[in-house]
């Protein structure tokens, strides 16, 4: 089955099968993963520290990662490094002080110092990620074509709004109803982390195929940059609506 990923990081031309000698494995993209997500934890902790002793660098942190974070992306999509493992750990590490430093002004700025959130965002985030990997290794949901296409479409058009929000934001407004704590700011996070969910689906499977018609061995890196990205976003939606549910 051959399609799109709005994620770059999985674009389905660079998982197919060439003259590599080593080729693409499940363990190896898990191994790199896990590599990737223990980086930014332990900057995410680091950072939320810093923050403690420092409140002030919350926002600077944050907003700095952020913009570095989203830079060194695009560098590592449109360059394509044959060994991207170390643009990609330092890519894990920027993202970890920027989920450190936004988890802070969450708990600390927006909720007035409520405890908690973080570590229901961080659980909720993980039932969500196995509850998917289930649902495709049971099939109950395929990543057919039309599937694909359409959770493409939505996560396309999410990352739209928040550039347009981001705009706004510049000019000290923002989308309405965004970051509200009513019953439409709720429910588009809810749909945001259900577009999020849904990416894991079509990650999955291009993943899966990259192993079955044996990309090179450089793609299992691709493939957990790939996880990574879509686990952040993931993560924050999660603890954005934790916090628009205990500030109601």
């Amino acid at each position: 089955m051959v399609y799109r990923s709005s994620n770059p990081a999985l674009n389905p031309q660079y998982f197919q099968g060439g003259m590599a000698a080593e080729r693409m494995t499940l363990d190896g993209t898990i191994n790199k993963t896990l590599t990737l997500l223990g980086l930014v934890s332990i900057a995410a902790m680091l950072s939320y520290s810093i923050c403690i002793q420092n409140p002030g660098f919350g926002l600077m942190m944050s907003f700095g990662a952020a913009i570095v974070g989203a830079v060194l992306a695009v560098v590592i999509l449109f360059v394509r490094p044959n060994n991207p493992q170390i643009l990609m750990g330092l890519y894990a590490l920027i993202q970890g002080l920027f989920i450190g430093g936004f988890s802070y002004m969450v708990e600390n700025y927006y909720l007035g110092g409520s405890e908690g959130v973080v570590l229901q965002a961080l659980v909720g985030t993980i039932a969500v990620f196995l509850t998917m990997l289930t649902v495709y290794k049971f099939g109950i949901i395929k990543p057919t074509e039309k599937f694909v296409l359409v959770v493409c479409s939505m996560a396309g058009a999410i990352m739209i709004i928040y550039v347009f929000n981001f705009v706004l934001m510049l000019f000290g407004t923002g989308v309405p109803f965004m970051h509200s704590s009513g019953p439409i700011g709720i429910g588009i996070s809810v749909v945001f982390i259900t577009v999020a969910a849904l990416m894991l689906i079509v990650e999955f499977g291009m993943i899966e195929n990259g192993v079955k018609f044996g990309a090179p061995k450089n793609m299992e890196w691709y493939g957990a940059f790939g996880l990574v990205i879509t686990l952040v976003w993931l993560y924050l939606e999660m603890l954005k609506l934790i916090a628009k549910l205990r500030d109601n």
